[in-house]
């Protein structure tokens, strides 16, 4: 089966991503792949929901282990997947990137020789570079934030930062193409609602690709997303996701009144926490 898709519209969003697990490994109709199918597409409407926490999502992970004990004498790739996807699951929408090494450390030592603990391998990989961007990121806080030139898919006539100065601004990376950052999405619009006109504003910087830029429109449209979004086109090359350090979205940074970078962890309840907190409220 292609997991690729599952696995892209559900939780991955490295920037490097693992090989594609493309090539058809067995039936749909297969136990473990029905059984995770079922899985993933629980876990999906929970995300579209806004339910995207620990507790939110424990029946699930609950349900993880479940379907690896039911299928524990098998050592298929399609049991190995259940495993990957488990691993994915903590790692990009419960921030865990301890848990998820553990789990694909395991995936490489109990199901040697399937496409999945190849992948481990990448995964791996790409959890090292983000955690060398996270201390990258985590070193500019304290800091002004830098002069930075934005390039509007919507809402032009913002020119620099500087023209929010006295006003607490988070600096929303996320893409179409990622699943948490649309899991994410009703809390950071509830969160605007509540205090954008006590002195809070977002900016977005969206991660699409070029030709994907009236996609982008499309759903800023859709999903009713009043603040301005931030495109140039050049997908992980972004001009100023590179600058700050960016390889794993969503990400986001809190800047003060006066500028400053002051958090890289607005996800979640901590969004609102901290910006009332900034706000004084």
């Amino acid at each position: 089966m292609n997991y690729r898709p599952l696995l892209a519209a559900l939780f991955l969003c490295f920037g490097t991503l693992v090989p594609s697990l493309a090539q058809e490994t067995a039936p749909a109709s297969t136990p473990p792949v029905a059984d995770l199918k079922i899985l993933v597409d629980q876990i999906q409407a929970k995300l579209r929901a806004g339910k995207s926490s620990a507790a939110d999502l424990a029946p699930e992970l609950a349900a993880f282990d479940a379907l690896l004990t039911k299928y524990a004498t098998q050592r298929t790739d399609d049991v190995a997947q259940i495993l990957f996807m488990q691993a994915t699951l903590y790692g990009q929408v419960l921030n865990d990137a301890e848990k998820m090494s553990a789990l694909l450390n395991r995936l490489k030592v109990d199901f040697p020789g399937t496409k999945p603990a190849a992948a481990a391998d990448s995964a791996l990989t790409a959890l090292d570079r983000r955690a060398k961007a996270k201390e990258a990121s985590a070193s500019l806080v304290g800091k002004p934030a830098p002069q930075l030139h934005f390039k509007w898919a919507t809402l032009p006539g913002l020119k620099t930062l500087a023209d929010l100065k006295g006003k607490v601004v988070v600096l929303d990376f996320w893409a179409t193409w990622c699943g948490p950052c649309i899991a994410e999405l009703p809390n950071i619009k509830k969160v605007y609602a509540d205090y954008h006109d006590r002195g809070f504003e977002i900016i977005s910087i969206a991660l699409d690709r070029e030709q994907d830029k009236q996609k982008l429109i499309n759903m800023v449209a859709k999903e009713q997303m009043p603040w301005p979004q931030h495109f140039d086109g050049r997908y992980w090359k972004n001009e100023i996701a590179v600058r700050f350090a960016i390889n794993s979205i969503p990400a986001m940074f809190f800047l003060d009144q006066e500028g400053k970078i002051v958090s890289t962890a607005a996800r979640g309840a901590a969004l609102e926490r901290d910006v009332k907190r900034l706000l004084k409220l």
